[in-house]
């Protein structure tokens, strides 16, 4: 079973198209919630994620239903906002999302000049369905589907993105995770269609140490170098838990973060900087809790 396991793992990352080229909407990449924000995006191995997760196998099995809102303040006035509602049951889950993505009031040039010849609007927005399924007791699967509209000054389009994941246990406290994500494309925008931002994702999670979680994962994505993503979770006390990544992306590496929690709700806040005096990114995530 589980050589069977590693060998779809490398049958699906073999048709990621990796060569340097434009790859828009960039947002379809990043983990919806602050908690995986501020371990670096190295979510894909966890075994209770949230219902936008990089990984739709790992969504949670508790039984609850969680309502969930996150806003993201992005570099260069971008923002970022997630809706999302969980469904989880003892062997199945299902998920409904919906974001938006959007930077209002960039510059319009035709050339090199001193003032602008007006300004436009960028919007990219997604809603999907996931589904998660224990299929063995060390096996779950998932998957997602969106629907993606982009629209840039007048023009627009649309398009489908699909998901494809799968989490494995190999013990009580070490998991193997893994996601294709964003496979799919966009009608044309223009002269020309948008490329989805598709990504393969290999992670391991180990919680046997005592409260604290590490997670690490190797992301390969079109249009980017492979990266390495860190993460570590701390719980604090029962309300409190404390969290910090690293990463090897481009354009950030360190990233940290905290959660409070109660039976029915939880807030999370992660912070991001980035180099090349970019800015930072906040992000914010809220949860209502119900079982």
């Amino acid at each position: 079973m589980r050589n069977s396991f590693i060998s779809l793992l490398m049958l699906l990352l073999l048709p990621l198209d990796v060569a340097a080229e434009t790859v828009g909407m960039p947002f379809l990449r990043l983990n919806a919630g602050a908690r995986g924000a501020a371990l670096a995006e190295a979510v894909t191995a966890l075994p209770d994620a949230e219902a936008a997760s990089a990984n739709p196998a790992a969504l949670r099995t508790d039984g609850r239903r969680t309502l969930a809102f996150t806003h993201v303040a992005w570099i260069q006035s971008i923002r970022h906002d997630y809706l999302s509602a969980l469904f989880a049951g003892k062997r199945s889950t299902w998920a409904v999302t919906a974001q938006l993505s959007q930077a209002d009031d960039l510059e319009r040039r035709t050339g090199p000049t001193t003032d602008p010849l007006g300004s436009f609007g960028v919007y990219d927005g997604a809603v999907g369905l996931s589904y998660a399924r224990v299929w063995t007791t060390y096996l779950r699967l998932g998957g997602s589907v969106r629907l993606i509209r982009q629209a840039i000054a007048t023009r627009t389009a649309t398009g489908a993105a699909f998901d494809l994941g799968a989490l494995r246990s190999l013990g009580d406290y070490l998991h193997l995770g893994f996601a294709v994500r964003n496979l799919g494309g966009m009608s044309a925008l223009g002269e020309s269609a948008t490329s989805l931002p598709r990504s393969g994702r290999l992670g391991l999670s180990y919680t046997r140490l005592p409260h604290l979680l590490v997670s690490g994962e190797i992301q390969r994505a079109r249009g980017s170098s492979t990266s390495l993503h860190l993460g570590a979770e701390w719980t604090a006390t029962r309300r409190l838990t404390l969290r910090a990544g690293y990463q090897t992306t481009d354009s950030r590496h360190l990233s940290a973060g905290l959660g409070l929690k109660t039976e029915r709700w939880s807030v999370d806040y992660a912070f991001v900087p980035f180099d090349s005096g970019l800015g930072e990114a906040h992000r914010l995530s809220l949860q209502l809790h119900r079982h």
